[in-house]
């Protein structure tokens, strides 16, 4: 992310090897899988996600836990930007099963989603009508025509859990710096180190479920990396929230951790007080910055 040239090895999971950067503490797979794109295809009969996105008992339940959350925080964010807009666009890039999308619709606005897998394309548009969620994987080097106008239209463009799946995040980063127009917002949202979950993957690497997830997380972003990014694209920061697991995933690097039900149902009861500390102290381990174009592209 900084072009450092200084790394030391962090941890190796399940065969991967995290190095992270000594200027800018980003953390990233030195040795990654070299077709990353057929992680993320499938024919549309079936998914690797299906039992935790795209099921009809689930997506209520993460449209008012998760989606709805994110989205008024962005919302307020945007609504102090003074720069309000009529018929605002959201396009949400990776938009999965539609929670936010959904939402956002429900705040008032227009909406659109672009996302790869062939199977949540199909459920996202059963929840939120058709064509409202195209099929297609960002390309930076040749954007599909229909998505670089949306980005290039959107008062708001939403990449959430995407960035750290990409081989490239900086300059997917400043491509939305030449492509989006000014005062649009880009909100991102990426695991980040350093925090509790890093340092329990590193302790417990042969545990790993989540944070430090090999292959397919390439990068763990420390605020420095992105900062030094996202300003030479031409945004300023308008909004964060650090949040994250980090006491479950200590409680869930025991082998046996459920051993006792009634404890574990206790200790569970009590992880999002413990969980309010860590973060407050700055340990979080997702990160979501809502970023605005201030600078027209040349």
């Amino acid at each position: 992310m900084c072009n450092g040239t200084s790394l030391k090895p962090y941890v190796e999971i399940y065969g991967f090897h995290y190095v992270e950067c000594e200027n800018c503490e980003n953390l990233f797979i030195k040795d990654p899988l070299k077709n990353i794109a057929q992680l993320y295809q499938n024919d549309g009969t079936e998914s690797s996600f299906d039992d935790a996105y795209y099921s009809n008992n689930v997506f209520p339940i993460r449209l008012e836990v998760i989606s709805k959350p994110k989205a008024n925080f962005i919302n307020k964010t945007y609504q102090n930007t003074n720069k309000i807009a009529r018929n605002p666009l959201w396009l949400d890039i990776g938009c999965g099963a539609g929670e936010l999308l959904y939402a956002a619709r429900e705040l008032g606005f227009d909406i659109l989603g672009f996302e790869s897998d062939t199977k949540a394309v199909h459920f996202a548009n059963n929840k939120l009508g058709n064509n409202i969620v195209q099929e297609g994987f960002l390309d930076i080097n040749s954007c599909d025509l229909n998505l670089l106008k949306s980005i290039q239209d959107a008062q708001i463009i939403s990449f959430l859990n995407v960035l750290e799946h990409l081989e490239s995040p900086k300059e997917t980063l400043e491509f939305f710096g030449k492509e989006m127009k000014k005062d649009s917002l880009l909100v991102i949202e990426v695991p980040r180190h350093p925090s509790l979950a890093s340092f329990v993957n590193l302790v417990a690497p042969n545990q790993v479920y989540r944070h430090l997830i090999a292959p397919l997380h390439l990068n763990i972003f420390s605020e420095k990396s992105l900062e030094s990014v996202y300003t030479k694209a031409g945004f300023k920061l308008v909004g964060k929230w650090v949040y994250g697991q980090g006491f479950m995933d200590i409680i869930h690097a025991f082998t046996g951790f459920d051993r006792q039900k009634n404890l574990y149902k206790q200790i569970n009861q009590i992880s999002n007080e413990v969980q309010k500390v860590i973060d407050k102290n700055n340990l979080g381990d997702f990160l979501l910055l809502v970023l605005q174009k201030i600078k027209v592209k040349k």
